[in-house]
């Protein structure tokens, strides 16, 4: 198969996710005030492509383990993701490719009986089951100790918050490129003119295709202290920094939005609005299954 269609599909895949997923990482930065939608995405773009280019390649196992080794099957897979996130994209809402992809994934497997991985797919799904949980009960004793600790200097208690918020969306970004778009590169093919596509495409898609999602997540979900802003960062970063150290596949949409949710239930009044909420949960189960349906019939 012509690799020319193939670079031009994961460009275009890689633009869209971009901007779709950027609220993940610095949508807290910008609901917070801390900095301006531009400088939110430049932020995040820089920490997608290094994230993508220093860790990208722990993720090829999972390619490997759920996808056959084919240009033609990587090609209709990034395909399939491309259509679920254009409707997603029409819909405004946060939809999570590396859900979506690795139903896909399976679902072409399926189709083609290739006898793909059912061990690493059921550690797959463990994770995302148990990421939620824990990054919501983290982020929650995490923020109920902030919240005892006497402030001495709380102007200087501020900068530190808003510095640590800065960094805290820049790790998320990191981890989101390493893994998302990791798992983008490793199903199409993980070499250097990928590499040089795909973070063209970042900056593209982070600059140009994310203020309607930027706006709706940044200041309708997430109306957050600087506190539980970084509790959430952190603890969704470390959850999805551990799952690519081992290979897996995980949203960080999913694990973004858990801690956000367990930080504001140690607050009295509610951190995050229920129906935006709502939408971006269910679409942990729609991702999944509506990718393996697309994929079994592709």
């Amino acid at each position: 198969m012509n690799e020319l269609p193939l670079f031009a599909l994961t460009a275009t895949l890689t633009a869209l996710v971009s901007g779709n997923n950027l609220s993940a990482s610095v949508g807290t930065l910008v609901g917070s005030r801390v900095t301006s939608e531009r400088t939110g995405a430049l932020v995040g773009a820089l920490g997608f492509s290094l994230g993508l280019v220093l860790e990208g390649n722990r993720l090829n196992v999972a390619a490997k383990s759920l996808l056959p080794n084919s240009a033609y099957y990587s090609f209709v897979s990034l395909l399939v993701a491309l259509l679920l996130f254009l409707g997603a994209l029409l819909v405004r809402s946060p939809l999570s490719l590396t859900m979506a992809l690795v139903g896909v994934a399976v679902g072409i497997s399926e189709r083609v009986h290739y006898h793909f991985d059912h061990g690493f797919l059921v550690h797959t799904v463990i994770a995302w089951v148990l990421a939620p949980v824990l990054g919501a009960l983290v982020s929650y004793f995490a923020n109920l100790t902030i919240l005892s600790s006497q402030v001495v200097n709380p102007w200087s208690a501020l900068l530190r918050y808003k510095l640590l918020l800065l960094f805290g969306s820049f790790f998320t970004s990191f981890t989101l490129g390493a893994n998302t778009f990791g798992l983008i590169a490793s199903i199409a093919g993980f070499n250097t003119v990928t590499m040089v596509v795909m973070v063209l495409s970042i900056f593209v898609g982070s600059l140009f295709l994310s203020s309607g999602i930027l706006k709706r997540v940044g200041s309708e979900m997430y109306l957050l202290r600087y506190s539980n802003a970084l509790v959430s960062l952190f603890t969704s970063s470390a959850l999805v920094e551990a799952a690519t150290l081992l290979g897996l596949p995980l949203s960080n949409t999913q694990t973004l939005t858990a801690s956000v949710f367990g930080a504001g239930l140690s607050y009295r009044f509610k951190a995050i609005a229920l129906r935006p909420f709502v939408i971006t949960a269910s679409t942990w189960l729609v991702a999944p299954l509506l990718g393996f349906l697309l994929g079994y019939l592709a």
